[in-house]
């Protein structure tokens, strides 16, 4: 009895956002004529959504749960993106399987170079980072002249950025996260080195086998995520400095949540729920306001609702604790007249 309650309770918390955002972002369409919302399209257009943005967030949070801050995320995917997909047009007949393994093939060994330069270059993983991040933008900027990545068009090679296909990347980005997290060694030795990297190292974790290790499956995961998100929108080279840390990294808020939640489902789903309420939210804003306006309202409230959800889980458990304090003295209050 008592397990079946602890499930339900693990249910319940998983799904709580995503359902509440739901349930509000319907009544604001409705009440604004959008009938659509709900919708078997809106599903599509919402699951390629978030498979696109829990990808990304899964590159991202591999190396955030290890402790590390890292920027070149977004540089590394646009360069790859570029490469292979001009490759693919040009020398393979817009062969989708050749840009897969292109795109697959080139963010591994661009995160792996990364991982070279922080481990001996003995710098800190920001400065290590953002310097390998100019280093790729500026690329973009040289290779096929700035042409950039614009397939939007190409049937053969966006065939994985639509619904369904869309789900088969965006699966085994799951399963490389999760074999990561929970069958390798390295990435059980990641959290000792999260919590404390001093006495890891003591008691003989090799921090830079660890480090390389977990950049090669954060390479894996933003290959796969690259082929959805090269072909499902355009994306100019990088003319201006750290643009890419900006579009990935606001990305990186499914990740916050899914902090919040793992408690009850563990990061990866906790993860793919962020991602989840964050769609769920944009589309409903940009269904109801203008595109630009749409688009700015929902970063407005993303950030907000972030923060809220920050506070209230940084402090809800001493709210609920003086709220219970407050209540039992109420209670024992007429016992004592």
């Amino acid at each position: 009895m008592k397990q079946g309650t602890n499930i339900v309770k693990r249910i319940a918390g998983t799904a709580m956002l995503p359902v509440a955002m739901y349930i509000v972002m319907m009544i604001l369409c409705y009440a604004n004529g959008k009938t659509y919302f709900g919708s078997l399209q809106m599903w599509k257009i919402v699951i390629v959504d978030v498979a696109i943005s829990a990808s990304c967030a899964m590159g991202i949070g591999l190396q955030f749960k290890c402790g590390r801050f890292d920027f070149s995320g977004g540089a590394i995917m646009l360069v790859a993106a570029i490469i292979a997909g001009n490759m693919a047009q040009r020398e393979y007949n817009s062969n989708p399987l050749i840009f897969c393994l292109l795109c697959v093939g080139i963010c591994v060994l661009l995160s792996f170079i990364v991982s070279i330069v922080y481990v001996y270059g003995r710098l800190p993983i920001i400065i290590a980072t953002i310097a390998m991040a100019l280093l790729y933008e500026s690329l973009t900027c040289i290779i096929f002249n700035g042409a950039g990545a614009k397939y939007v068009a190409n049937m053969s090679l966006n065939k994985f950025s639509s619904f369904p296909l869309a789900l088969l990347p965006f699966g085994i980005c799951i399963v490389i996260y999760g074999i990561y997290s929970y069958v390798t060694v390295s990435g059980k030795q990641s959290q000792l080195l999260n919590n404390n990297q001093q006495a890891a190292v003591n008691i003989g974790i090799n921090e830079k086998k660890n480090v390389i290790i977990s950049y090669i499956f954060s390479g894996l995961i933003f290959g796969f995520a690259t082929i959805m998100y090269a072909t499902n929108s355009n994306h100019d080279a990088s003319f201006t400095s750290l643009t890419t840390a900006g579009e990935l990294f606001s990305n990186i808020l499914p990740v916050f949540i899914g902090l919040m939640l793992a408690g009850f489902c563990g990061d990866l789903i906790g993860t793919i729920m962020g991602a989840l309420t964050l769609s769920i939210l944009s589309y409903a804003l940009s269904a109801v306001f203008s595109s630009e306006l749409g688009s700015a309202i929902s970063t407005v409230i993303t950030g907000i609702f972030i923060l809220v959800l920050n506070v209230v889980a940084a402090q809800g458990s001493g709210w609920i604790a003086n709220i219970k304090k407050v209540f039992k003295k109420s209670v024992k209050a007429p016992e004592n007249l």
